[in-house]
């Protein structure tokens, strides 16, 4: 298969995984309160953090390790196949064994039932990050798609099936639990043949090596969470349920505009080092763009995801308007450390990426710690807004201090001022709708003069990549 059509099956994925989970959120926003919603979403939050630890960073060992010999490779896969089914099966033991004990000592009133149901999902979705791995490494991109997306509409359907029966939490834990577990077997199904490799042929290939590598992975990713998720425990701490449900569906708005930035994030990722060594002046002009890019879809959903929310939501989650638009400039604040950073990722084997995000994950959580008590979800947004500011500008001024690269802040400016202003009038005057589209006009409007030459290319190009797409 083509790397082509291997990143049409990848993208298919994931616009109908994620397609499917906004498109849940009208529907259970209206069939559960916004305590369940509360509740519910608590729960989501425990299930992030506890897969970042049952993973143990296994399918990142997977990617990383390279073998000329397939058989290695499969004994390797085998391995990890076996240590995840041990790790989650003793967790599923535990959890089910303490359940009462561990609920408790939780911020939100959760149900022993719905969280018994989370721990046996939670264990079911790490082992079957293995036979997923395995499909992304093997080049079987349509395999993975299928079943992603079989797994995505069976969980759909059943949620909203069983929601409807009245079943409110329990029944969303129950859909997670039977649509993972029937996934699990049929992924199991394709691969299992493929891992017959005796320990008489071939030893356990973990080591010692391999298990500082995978620590490295979990205490990356937890201080990634940290910034990124941790804020939805201070929130129900301090404010209770239901203004967690509030703010949750204003995050997912606000992820919204992540996600369209995705694409250019996955090409800008897989290029940047062959870009920095060719030629530097190439590479701080295609970093700059992709970050006007992300910054003009930020100014597009400042307009956009405000009139979604108002749209498709019910009243009830509408209070606190400012919230959305504030999350929104966050994400354009992360683009700057997802773009300017290629000094920290090109020098001392990346030590300088895991120092600062441990840097940001301390200041997160004094932040939330410090702020939410006092100020709420209000804290929480200006503690994720500290933590941000600080992650893009040490990003930026390590690398330039590894790595100097001559960076076009003028090209910048512009898109700054004009998503500062854009900001205030949506937040301020959220009446003025031609005050917005006139901002947001001028603003694309300038970047459109900025990159008339690569627009032209690009357009000139478009029937000559009709003509090749429709030979693949």
């Amino acid at each position: 298969m083509t790397g082509l059509k291997q990143i049409l099956y990848f993208g298919i994925s994931v616009v109908v995984v994620k397609g499917l989970g906004f498109l849940l959120l009208p529907v259970t926003t209206r069939l559960l309160d916004l305590t369940e919603f509360g509740e519910l979403n608590f729960l989501v939050s425990v299930s992030s953090v506890c897969s970042l630890l049952l993973c143990l960073g296994l399918p990142e060992l997977l990617f990383k390790q390279q073998y000329n010999d397939n058989r290695l490779k499969l004994a390797l896969f085998r391995d990890c196949l076996v240590l995840s089914a041990v790790v989650c099966s003793l967790f599923i033991v535990i959890a089910l064994i303490f359940t009462h004990k561990i609920i408790v000592h939780l911020p939100a009133n959760v149900a022993p039932l719905d969280f018994q149901l989370l721990c046996i999902n939670l264990s079911l979705s790490a082992l079957l990050a293995i036979p997923y791995t395995y499909f992304r490494v093997y080049n079987l991109a349509k395999h993975y798609c299928v079943l992603a997306v079989c797994h995505g509409l069976l969980q759909t359907v059943v949620t909203i099936s069983l929601l409807l029966l009245g079943k409110g939490i329990t029944g969303v834990m129950f859909s997670g639990m039977i649509s993972t577990l029937l996934i699990l077997l049929i992924a199991l199904f394709f691969i299992i043949k493929k891992l017959t490799i005796t320990y008489a042929s071939i030893s356990w290939r973990l080591n010692k090596q391999h298990s500082a590598f995978l620590l490295a992975i979990i205490v990356s990713s937890l201080c990634v969470y940290a910034g990124n998720g941790a804020e939805n425990w201070f929130i129900v701490a301090h404010e209770g349920e239901a203004v967690l449900a509030q703010y949750y569906v204003a995050v997912q708005f606000a992820v919204m505009t992540s996600f369209t930035f995705e694409p250019i994030r996955m090409w800008w990722f897989a290029k940047r080092f062959d870009f920095i060594k060719e030629d530097k002046v190439n590479y701080s002009f295609s970093a700059v763009r992709s970050l006007n890019i992300g910054l003009a879809l930020c100014a597009i959903m400042l307009i956009l995801a405000p009139i979604l929310f108002n749209l498709v939501l019910p009243s009830a989650y509408q209070t606190n308007t400012w919230w959305l638009p504030a999350l929104i400039i966050i994400v354009a604040i992360r683009h700057h450390s997802d773009i300017l950073n290629i000094g920290c990722f090109m020098h001392k084997n990346g030590l300088y990426v895991t120092l600062i995000n441990a840097c940001a994950a301390v200041i997160a959580m004094i932040g939330l710690w410090l702020l939410v008590a006092n100020e709420g979800v209000n804290g929480a947004i200006l503690a994720l807004l500290i933590m941000q500011l600080f992650k893009a500008a040490s990003f930026f001024v390590i690398s330039q201090r590894l790595e100097k690269i001559q960076i076009n802040v003028k090209d910048l400016i512009v898109s700054w001022i004009s998503l500062a202003c854009l900001f205030c009038s949506v937040v301020f005057y959220p009446q003025w709708f031609v005050l917005h589209i006139g901002i947001l006009t001028a603003f694309l409007v300038f970047l459109s003069l900025l990159y008339k030459t690569d627009i032209q290319r690009v357009i000139k190009a478009f029937p000559t990549r009709h003509v090749d797409a429709s030979i693949l």
